[in-house]
């Protein structure tokens, strides 16, 4: 991945992904989004630096897919649509095989692996809902090799990928959020509340929120005189 700018921060403590580092790559900067808070903008175009952008996680604790229970996002896309394998989501295993990557694509399944945006010709955020959601009948996961497991153009539902076991107990090293299907027209995202497992990415000065799945409560103090303290996970 190439890296426009890296800030690390630490935040709250969950379940599957604790004291993980968030960044970005490629064309990504903040910005005031439609919320009057900050987001991330991604950008692609069809080629030069700003070809693609993104976010990404690294996990730094145990984290499988079985064990990944919530993905999604909050977006709008403010120009172009979904095209050209984008957005997405992308899972990157521990191992050191180039091929190594499961993508989770954003949107409605149309059909031959293309992905129409309920939220295009809006100016406000949608949120993607539960990618990780094992009852969903959506066929928008497409694995490149992750745990070993290919699939080629065939799309899966989550409950088929997981349904592997070799997929299903794999480590997961990072997880993105990518735009970079620019060469199929301009696309310009604003994302933020970028949720694994009830922790929630945001770009500063915005925090993680807590989410519901027994996250302890992120602070950066120290409460008369407490020894008890946390990281908060930012990106300036």
């Amino acid at each position: 991945m190439k890296q426009s700018f890296v800030v690390f921060a630490l935040c709250a403590l969950a379940p599957f992904a604790s004291a993980d580092f968030v960044s970005t790559y490629g064309d990504a900067t903040v910005v005031t989004g439609p919320d009057s808070n900050p987001a991330w903008q991604l950008t692609s175009n069809s080629s030069g630096p700003d070809a693609y952008g993104g976010v990404y996680v690294t996990i730094t604790g145990p984290l499988t897919p079985a064990t990944l229970l919530e993905l999604s996002a909050d977006y709008v896309m403010l120009t172009g649509t979904f095209g050209g394998g984008a957005p997405r989501f992308s899972l990157i295993d521990t191992t050191s095989n180039p091929d190594n990557e499961a993508w989770i694509y954003f949107g409605t399944p149309a059909g031959g692996g293309t992905f129409t945006d309920s939220n295009n010709g809006n100016t406000t955020y949608a949120n993607t809902g539960n990618y990780a959601d094992l009852s969903s009948s959506d066929i928008r996961v497409y694995s490149d090799g992750f745990g070993g497991y290919g699939t080629g153009n065939t799309g899966q539902t989550w409950a088929q990928f997981l349904a592997d076991p070799g997929v299903a107990t794999t480590q997961i090293g990072y997880i993105s959020l990518d735009l970079d299907g620019g060469f199929t027209g301009s696309q310009v995202m604003d994302t933020t509340n970028f949720d694994i497992n009830g922790t929630v990415y945001s770009p500063s000065p915005a925090v993680p929120e807590p989410g519901s799945a027994g996250l302890l409560l992120c602070v950066l103090a120290v409460l008369g005189g407490s020894r008890l303290f946390s990281r908060q996970r930012s990106i300036n």
